[in-house]
């Protein structure tokens, strides 16, 4: 943990107040656990509504600015998705970028001096920033890899031709800023290695993801027998791809084995998507306040992620409240979990399914697996051992801040993604 007391900057695509997903989740947590040591500024994007409604959910010492954001439909998504394969820029970086956003970094910067900028993954380094300030990446996942992975995995061939080209360009554009950075944040030792064999002389820290230990906590509620949740933000593709793979190749597996079995989904999603994932014995819930409760009430927590990347946050808090779980390789991936001592790790529907029912039938095996899940969470992956890593970092950075000359503002002509 550092002794000296630096001005951050956090810069954020996604307004983490209150968090619903795990990318929120981990920008308010440790925001939330920098501020009591830092002084620190979080600029994000932000609907109106969401700044109103999240006003009360910051800590007093943490500094929150917003820029509006307006959503665009998805025919528009798609138009601009389309437009984007004649550019060499990934599309990714161009969808968070705008001109109101660049004008707020600046005059924050030229406001105060900033010892350190950290942003949240990889997009975000098409901004530019005051030249001597050291820029820490916080990677939520190796972007290029999920858009492979979702490449690999897609049905549809307009989808899986577009991230084929966004993974060509976000494998340039990532792996160039992860040589340039001051630092880099990453999830995993796995995902650390994949840093380090591209920018072997750039300081890499593992951060893990983690859970509020007070918070998702073994309950005694009893759970209901033969019963499946499976929670995760719908509008992410790789989510809605698992929920669609549940529903669809392995539930009627399950309830072949298991008539009686519910399964109940969580999370929001596109009223369209919610729809086609209802039917007999599954049960759709769109947003919910609170996830604990349908944890609480499971049998078995269901994890058939397929594509993605980083540590998913799902899979920590299912471990966190001592649940018997079921999850793919990938699912699981970048967890120190062990098939069949913390969880069980099932590829393929038949596999999956058959798990689900091995848990059904041997509630004393699940209860093994919940306790033993819920040690290992303590052990490793709370968020103030998560803070205290990334506050490491950021001293061992920050230094570089404070010696920089008083800020000038120069563009960059990578500002705009397309650096040689």
């Amino acid at each position: 943990m550092s002794a000296s007391r630096l001005n951050v900057l956090i810069v954020s695509a996604q307004f983490p107040f209150p968090p619903r997903s795990g990318f929120e989740m981990r920008v308010h947590h440790l925001a939330r656990r920098l501020a009591a040591r830092h002084d620190v500024t979080l600029l994000s994007y932000a609907r109106p509504a969401e700044r109103d409604g999240g006003a009360a959910a910051w800590p007093g010492d943490l500094r929150v600015e917003t820029v509006a954001l307006a959503a665009p439909s998805r025919a528009a998504k798609r138009a601009a998705q389309a437009a984007s394969l004649a550019s060499p820029r990934p599309y990714a970086c161009r969808s968070v970028r705008s001109h109101a956003m660049q004008r707020r970094i600046d005059a924050l910067c030229a406001a105060r001096r900033v010892d350190v900028v950290q942003v949240e993954t990889s997009l975000l380094c098409t901004f530019s920033f005051p030249p001597g300030v050291p820029v820490v990446v916080d990677e939520h996942n190796v972007e290029y890899e999920v858009f492979a992975r979702m490449h690999e995995g897609e049905r549809s061939r307009p989808r899986r031709a577009f991230n084929r080209v966004e993974h060509a360009r976000f494998r340039r554009f990532e792996q160039r800023w992860w040589r340039r950075a001051a630092g880099c944040a990453v999830t995993s030792e796995r995902e650390a290695r994949i840093v380090r064999s591209v920018a072997p002389g750039a300081p890499v820290e593992v951060v893990p993801n983690g859970v509020d230990l007070d918070v998702f906590r073994p309950s005694r509620t009893p759970p209901e027998p033969c019963s499946v949740v499976f929670n995760g933000i719908l509008d992410y593709r790789p989510n809605l791809d698992a929920a669609t793979h549940l529903v669809d190749e392995i539930w009627p597996r399950v309830q072949r084995h298991s008539p009686g079995a519910r399964l109940t989904i969580v999370g929001r999603g596109h009223p369209g998507d919610i729809r086609r994932l209802r039917r007999p014995g599954v049960a759709v819930t769109g947003e919910v306040p609170d996830v604990r409760p349908y944890l609480e009430r499971a049998a078995v927590v269901a994890v058939p992620v397929r594509m993605g990347g980083g540590t998913r946050l799902k899979v920590l808090e299912g471990l966190a409240v001592a649940k018997p779980m079921v999850s793919t390789t990938l699912g699981c991936e970048g967890v120190r979990v062990r098939d069949g001592e913390h969880l069980l790790v099932a590829d393929g529907a038949d596999a999956f399914a058959a798990a689900i029912g091995r848990l059904f039938a041997h509630p004393g095996l699940g209860h093994a697996l919940g306790s033993a899940g819920r040690g290992l969470v303590e052990r490793e992956y709370s968020w103030d051992l998560a803070a205290d890593r990334l506050d490491d970092l950021l001293a061992r950075v920050g230094a570089r801040g404070r010696r920089a000359p008083a800020p000038v503002l120069v563009r960059r002509a990578e500002a705009e993604g397309v650096a040689p």
